[in-house]
């Protein structure tokens, strides 16, 4: 879903989906992994953001569905061609777990991916391992919600 980042740069993809080339503007593993905690806790749809430099990217998770929207981030009124909308099958569970795969594999890229911030990169490091194992045990608990003739209201 995330490419390992590379001088700021990750490209976020879904199936079904074009490919989305996103900017270090965002603290994305940081950012996302709250956002994906959050929404296994509350069992709720959550949203995640990112910069397209220029244009923004957001992408609602929901419980059997992504829901991508990418948009101008100039303050005008939208028109409808000037907006990308686009959609996964990819349920909550899975958009976490592959969040939680992406982001553990390529901890040290990601932890210092806002390269442009004085970072303590041990104290992220921590801070992102706890998060990690925290999500981890969220998809664990959460996965027998999305068995089969499971549903949401």
């Amino acid at each position: 879903m995330l490419t390992k980042p590379v001088y700021g740069w990750s490209n976020f993809q879904l199936e079904d989906t074009s490919i989305y080339a996103l900017s270090y503007l965002d603290d994305i593993a940081f950012e996302w992994v709250e956002q994906a905690i959050h929404g296994l806790e509350t069992m709720l749809p959550f949203c995640v953001k990112g910069y397209l430099e220029p244009n923004r990217f957001l992408c609602t998770v929901s419980y059997w569905n992504c829901h991508i929207i990418c948009e101008d981030d100039e303050r005008y009124p939208l028109h409808k061609e000037n907006v990308i909308n686009e959609f996964s099958h990819t349920s909550m569970l899975q958009f976490c777990q592959y969040l939680y795969d992406d982001i553990s594999q390529n901890i040290n890229e990601w932890i210092s991916f806002t390269d442009y911030e004085d970072i303590d990169v041990v104290k992220r490091n921590e801070v992102l391992t706890q998060k990690l194992m925290h999500l981890k045990r969220l998809l664990s608990e959460r996965e027998e919600w999305f068995g089969v003739n499971r549903c949401f209201l």
